[in-house]
């Protein structure tokens, strides 16, 4: 009788040791799953900044472009104020 007693004490702390696991899988899944959608979340903000400096960067070769232009124009006019003054 007390054999019998101890193989079902035995079942049932195991049944408690498996519910545990198993709440503790749920657990860890619902987590995975809030970290995954996450991530996407992030992904996609860094995308979208990864465009934002691209087309930053090619403003700023654009507005460079241009200043070299306006340089070399400003250069242009005092050549030829220089030649007029003389």
């Amino acid at each position: 009788m007390e054999a019998l007693s101890m193989s079902w004490l035995v079942m049932g702390v195991s049944l408690c040791v498996v519910l545990v696991v198993l709440i503790a899988l749920c657990a860890l899944g619902f987590g995975y799953r809030r970290q995954q959608s996450e991530l996407r979340v992030l992904r996609e903000l860094l995308m979208n900044v990864g465009a934002i400096i691209e087309r930053l960067e090619r403003e700023k070769a654009e507005f460079f472009a241009g200043l070299r232009a306006e340089k070399a124009h400003a250069a242009q006019l005092r050549r030829k104020l220089e030649l007029l003054n003389r």
